[in-house]
């Protein structure tokens, strides 16, 4: 389940693309102005925004996901960009409720604590599948081949064990990332030492009355704290906060960006910023776990790559089932077809 849900997430933006009304097609584009399509948007959904996606060229739709009162379930609304219009909802909340269960099994934090164990057995089924492999020596043609009958089924489980085992390897160990960060970190300090994580301090209290800064403040802060980077994704804050928005320079592999800035919400001041550039190595491994997992490295060819990897790797365990079983199967019918033995007399003479 995890592996079928994890192929499906990992398209993910090309899914909401496609569920998403259509663009506009205007003769030419017009200046955003943030501050009057925050109001739009929230008057058209009712509700807070909770993030924002920009697209990227050609594309000019933007994601809104609005807060809803189901749990991680939102309703999303399409804006487009050149034409300064909403263009309507995208029936997304089947994809938050799949996202919400390959995460977190839809029970917060128990369930996410649950699904890192369970990635805890991927991983240990991976590496003994591999080796298992690589002792029955091993042959690319032999592999390739799928034979008629029972053995299609061993052939199968081998192929796809193979193809899939080193990509579920990687999505199992950066996984843990997500799950047990506390422990992770423990591990990569062992080998590498990484810095403390230090939170940016949150905002002074709000008193009631006291106006939020409008999307287009902290748009510009962003812009004006990584004059030279995108923005590509914006996350508000549920409660009184901090906003995070991911800025996206050259070089970054992650397709959100690698670097955050930390805005105030009330006045819009640029509480920290994080540049990937002055991490150290053992920080950009931590950064690069999230991403690979979430197959945001390499583009569309990598998630191709990834989501087949997620597929077979369930096709993993019908053929496993059936492996087990119909041996067990086969051997009690020969017990029960099996001619009862006729016993000869024993001779008293």
């Amino acid at each position: 389940i995890l592996a079928a849900t994890g192929g499906i997430v990992t398209f993910r933006p090309q899914i909401a693309s496609l569920l998403s009304p259509p663009a506009s097609q205007a003769p030419t584009c017009v200046a955003i102005d943030w501050s009057q399509t925050e109001q739009e948007i929230q008057k058209f959904a009712g509700s807070a925004i909770n993030r924002i996606y920009a697209p990227t060229a050609p594309d000019t739709r933007y994601r809104f996901r609005m807060m809803t009162d189901s749990d991680a379930i939102f309703s999303h609304v399409i804006y487009d960009g050149c034409s300064g219009k909403v263009l309507g909802s995208a029936n997304l909340a089947w994809m938050d409720w799949l996202v919400d269960f390959h995460h977190n099994l839809r029970d917060g934090r128990t369930g996410r604590t649950l699904a890192g164990w369970l990635r805890v057995m991927l991983l240990v089924s991976g590496v003994g599948g591999i080796l298992i492999w690589l002792e029955s020596s091993p042959s690319i043609r032999r592999l390739l081949r799928i034979r008629a009958g029972f053995l299609m089924m061993r052939d199968m489980h081998s192929l796809a064990g193979v193809v899939a085992g080193v990509l579920l390897l990687v999505g199992s160990f950066t996984g843990l990332f997500l799950c047990f960060p506390q422990a992770m970190r423990a591990a990569v300090n062992v080998f590498a030492p990484l810095p403390a994580d230090v939170r940016p301090p949150r905002p002074a209290k709000r008193t009631e009355g006291t106006p939020l800064a409008g999307l287009g403040q902290i748009i510009a802060s962003a812009q004006s704290a990584i004059p030279d980077g995108s923005w590509r994704e914006i996350r508000m804050p549920e409660g009184p906060g901090n906003v995070q928005v991911r800025m996206w320079r050259a070089g970054d592999f992650r397709s959100l960006g690698n670097n955050v800035v930390t805005i105030d919400r009330i006045t819009a001041a640029v509480v920290a910023t994080d540049l990937y550039s002055t991490k150290s190595s053992a920080n950009r491994f931590w950064q690069a776990m999230p991403g690979l997992h979430y197959g945001e490295w390499g583009g569309l060819p990598f998630r191709s790559i990834y989501g087949v990897a997620g597929f077979l790797a369930a096709l993993l365990f019908p053929t496993g089932v059936l492996l087990w079983w119909l041996p067990k199967r086969q051997t009690a019918r020969r017990v029960v077809m099996a001619p009862a033995s006729v016993e000869e007399p024993v001779s008293t003479l």
